[in-house]
This record gives C-alpha cells, sequence and structure tokens, in this order.
C-alpha cells in the first residue's frame, strides 16, 4: 500500500514536471535556445521539490514515533501552507465546510466570537453581540492566551476554534489580555446556541424629531430582506431620519454588503475589488432600483467594525450620503474566497482579492475614520457592552420607565444631535 502511493507521487510528479514545459512550449513563441534552457531549470526545479516532498511523507511514515495516516499528514500539510500566507487564508475539512455553511446560515453553538491570528496571537476581532463571550466581558482587540490552561501561541486558528466551539450548557476558561492592560485575567463562559439575526435592535430614539434607530450585527443571506421590512415599518412609523449601528459587526458576506449599500444610495461606486486574475476585478455600483428615501443617515462605527460593514461605511462615506460617526474602524480589507478541492467536501478559504471603497482606498490594516470621532477608554467599551446586550429587538417604552438608567451611549447621543443638525439643515 505504502510502496504504490509512494510510486504514484513519483509519477504524478514527473506528469507534472513535464506539463508545465509543455505548456510554456505551447503558449509561448518558438522556442531558442534560451527558452529551452529556462524550461529545463523549472522542470528540474518542480521535480526536485516534489521529490523532496515524497521524502518528507515517506519518513513520517516510517520513521515517526507513531502510525499516521497518510490523509492526516496530506491535511496538516495544506494547513501549514494556508497558515504562511496571511490570518484569514484556511484549509477548510469537510466538517469544518459544514459549519461554515451553517454560520452563515446564522446558528452555530459556541461562544460567539470572531478571531484571527495577529503576531502569532488568537486576537479578537469582535465578540457578537447578545452572545456568551459578550455578556462576559470579551472585548474588541482582546488576545486569548489560553483556553482552558491550553496556550494558543502559534497554533493553527481552526484548532483554537475548536477548542472554543462545544456544546451548549458546557463551559470553558479563557485566559485573555485586554488591549493596554498588562496582567491577564480568567473569564469563564458557559457555551450556548448562538442565533445570529442581522438586526438586534429597532426602535424610535427620538420621537420628537422621528428619528429611527437600527443596529445591524452581521451580514448574512437575509440581512437584505430583513433590512427592506424594518426600514419599510419605521418609515410607517413617520421615520425621517436614521442612524445605522455597525458598532460590534465582524462583517459577512460581501454580497449583502454590497445589496446594503445599494439600498441608500442611488448611484455611484460602492466597492470594488482587485485581485490577480481578471475575475477578481470586479466594480460593484450602485443602482437607483430599491432605494431608500433621501432621509439623512449617521453610521456609528468603532474598532468592532470589520469587513462587509466596512464596505457600508466606506460606500456611505465616500459618497457623501451620510456622516460616520464613533471610532475608527478594524481595517479588514480583504476577500476570501471558497475554493472546492476535493469534489466539493474540502476547500480552501483563500484571500483572492483586496477591496477598495469607492475613493480608492485599501483599508487593510488602516480602518475607515469616522467622520466624528468619539473614543471610548476601556471602561467605557466595557459598560457599553452592557449597555448594549441590555437593549432588546420591540422593548416597549413603558418597559423602559420601569428600567434603572442604562449606561450613557456618548456615541449615540452624538449620532442623535448630529441628525438633528442634518435635518435642520435640510428643511
Amino acid at each position: 500500500m505504502k510502496k504504490s502511493l509512494f510510486v504514484l507521487l513519483f509519477y504524478t510528479m514527473i506528469i507534472f514536471a513535464g506539463s508545465v514545459s509543455a505548456n510554456t512550449f505551447t503558449l509561448g513563441a518558438p522556442a531558442n535556445a534560451v527558452t529551452k534552457r529556462a524550461n529545463q531549470q523549472t522542470s528540474d526545479f518542480i521535480y526536485k521539490e516534489f521529490e523532496e516532498f515524497v521524502k518528507v511523507i515517506k519518513a513520517l511514515q516510517e520513521k515517526y514515533v507513531e502510525e499516521l495516516d497518510i490523509n492526516t499528514i496530506f491535511t496538516n500539510a495544506y494547513r501549514g501552507m494556508m497558515s504562511e500566507l496571511d490570518p484569514f487564508s484556511q484549509y477548510i475539512s469537510p466538517e469544518e465546510l459544514e459549519e461554515l455553511k451553517i454560520e452563515t446560515e446564522g446558528e452555530f453553538e459556541g461562544l460567539g466570537i470572531e478571531v484571527i491570528v495577529r503576531h502569532g496571537l488568537i486576537t479578537v476581532i469582535t465578540p457578537i453581540l447578545d452572545s456568551p463571550a459578550f455578556k462576559a466581558g470579551i472585548l474588541v482587540g482582546d488576545r486569548i492566551l489560553k483556553v482552558d490552561g491550553i496556550p494558543t501561541k502559534d497554533i493553527a486558528i481552526r484548532e483554537t476554534v475548536k477548542l472554543l466551539r462545544g456544546k451548549p450548557g458546557t463551559t470553558t476558561t479563557l485566559t485573555v489580555l485586554h488591549e493596554g492592560e498588562s496582567m491577564p485575567v480568567d473569564i469563564t463562559i458557559q457555551r450556548a446556541k448562538i442565533h445570529v439575526n442581522s438586526i438586534r435592535d429597532v426602535k424610535m430614539v427620538d420621537e420628537t424629531e422621528k428619528i429611527g434607530y437600527l443596529a445591524l450585527i452581521n451580514f448574512q443571506e437575509n440581512t437584505v430582506d430583513d433590512l427592506d421590512k424594518t426600514v419599510k415599518e419605521l418609515l410607517k412609523q413617520g421615520m425621517e431620519g436614521l442612524i445605522l449601528d455597525l458598532r460590534f459587526n465582524p462583517g459577512g458576506l460581501l454580497s449583502a454588503a454590497v445589496g446594503v449599500s445599494d439600498r441608500f444610495l442611488k448611484k455611484g461606486v460602492i466597492v470594488s475589488t482587485r485581485g490577480r486574475g481578471p475575475d477578481q476585478n470586479i466594480l460593484y455600483r450602485a443602482r437607483r432600483s430599491g432605494s431608500y428615501p433621501d432621509f439623512p443617515l449617521v453610521v456609528l462605527v468603532n474598532n468592532g467594525s470589520a469587513s462587509a460593514s466596512e464596505i457600508v461605511a466606506g460606500a456611505i462615506k465616500d459618497n457623501k450620503r451620510g456622516l460616520l460617526v464613533g471610532m475608527k474602524t478594524f481595517g479588514k480589507g480583504s476577500v476570501q474566497s471558497l475554493v472546492p478541492i476535493r469534489e466539493g467536501n474540502a476547500a480552501l478559504k483563500l484571500t483572492t482579492a483586496k477591496y477598495y471603497t469607492p475613493s480608492g482606498e485599501c483599508i487593510h490594516e488602516k480602518g475607515i475614520e469616522p467622520d466624528i470621532e468619539i473614543p471610548l477608554d476601556f471602561s467605557q467599551m466595557r459598560e457599553l457592552q452592557v449597555e448594549l446586550s441590555a437593549a432588546k429587538i420591540g422593548r416597549k417604552a413603558a418597559d423602559k420607565e420601569k428600567e434603572p438608567p442604562l449606561f450613557k451611549d456618548l456615541q449615540l447621543e452624538k449620532a442623535i444631535e448630529v441628525i438633528k443638525g442634518m435635518e435642520t439643515d435640510g428643511k
């Protein structure tokens, strides 16, 4: 069995090296001596690399202290290739692929945090609003040093995600280092079934001025439809201005971000993507069909607003459709595509392009600056999470009067002040 495997790899290596040489001759002009020599060098290089790869596999199978399954060896090799590229490219196994599909539908089991690898450490992009992690005090930028005592430094992100996931009701203890702090703390969290609805909260924040408020917390397949229903309901209530809250929104589907932006814009560029191939160079433009009325618009953002939410924020800002209030966004400006590699049962989540705001700015690892900055310190960010966790969809005014005063949301208050000024200017 092992021998036949190595024979297969060996002949695959020869065929692959030969095909590169043949393709080079076919696509190019008539080969001269220099071209032939270059092709031969390319073939020799590829041949040697494959030969070394076969030797490594053979050594692992024959000499490692424990017997290794060949599929495990290949899977680990794929993961290693991806881990050296960027924090977002990953090899997705069949099991993980199924989980990923479930996540885009808005339901999964675990803690409710979006993470990446940054400087070798698992770092929180943002905790999902109303999730166990959010309520327990996990903050944007937290570095997760350990999961139940297991160090996370330099381990693959998918392995860490497996540690974080688990059955509802089970608990896990995270050792985290908050941004700006010098001592880590242990936070114990009970896992739950996470139901992520695109819209977390909707209400009229000022009945007199007819100012609506809508908190969008991710971008899923049904986000645009949910947004249409909600805005329609607010307009029925007489809404004349809207505050769109994208704080702690980690992103999601590019198509959903484009669709949401399109609703607020009648014309202009929404976003463009640029990659190595022509199929990755796409310009997305707004269409007049389906657009909302030109009511005054303020978008709330913070350092937990990432990816798809930054596309919306950038489109609104650059097209001068509204104003951004809050803090600089996270700065995830890369596009990941799912590339099937095993008859649809496994895939690569591969960074294939970067996206650019309408002004041509690539905000990757930079973020988007708000028009009006309202910074929050560590304690204020923590209290804001408590405030947002307490907010419920459709909470009645009578219920609010019975509740004790909550944290003063300085960013929301500023947004209300700004939108009142915009309404005055427009009248």
